[in-house]
């Protein structure tokens, strides 16, 4: 067994407990056709099939050649680029009851453009724009799932005053 097979069967006891208890949330009589089990339940059979589907790749033999190592560089630089990442996650979910969901899903979207070697510039303004819209208008215009507005509504309801 290679790592990323064990990785992967992790990953698949994660998802069924995360499935299971995303499965006892309980639904009020305010709660829409989704439900609000509906969102959890869809991120544990994602992450169950992206699991399954590291194992597969892995019994395959795509990952790696047998026999053939990665150099460890290639795993420490590896492993660093995973830690920004997750530093740039937990930035969203710290910024996101302050900033809202749709200025904070565009500093994300910039921010990852610029960790993975993107330049500042207009274009990348508007991506990031179009795409916070584009996910604002999924989740909460077409899904009905709310999302936090931030600090934004006192502020404007502060200059009407």
């Amino acid at each position: 067994m290679n790592r990323d097979f064990v990785a992967g069967f992790l990953g698949l006891l994660l998802a069924m407990g995360y499935y299971a208890m995303a499965a006892k949330i309980q639904s009020s009589q305010l709660a829409d056709d989704v439900g609000p089990g509906g969102l959890p339940k869809i991120y544990g059979i994602a992450l169950a099939s992206f699991s399954i589907l590291l194992m597969v790749r892995a019994r395959l033999g795509v990952v790696q050649a047998e026999g053939k190592q990665r150099p460890v560089a290639k795993e420490i630089f590896s492993a660093k680029r995973s830690m920004g990442i997750l530093v740039i996650g937990i930035g969203y979910i710290l910024a996101v009851p302050y900033l809202g969901y749709p200025l904070s899903i565009a500093v994300v979207i910039a921010v990852a453009t610029l960790y993975n070697g993107g330049q500042i510039s207009l274009r990348l303004a508007g991506i990031a724009a179009l795409g916070a819209f584009g996910l604002w208008f999924v989740f909460v215009f077409l899904l009905h799932i709310g999302q936090p507005a931030g600090i934004w509504p006192d502020l404007i309801e502060g200059m009407r005053r």
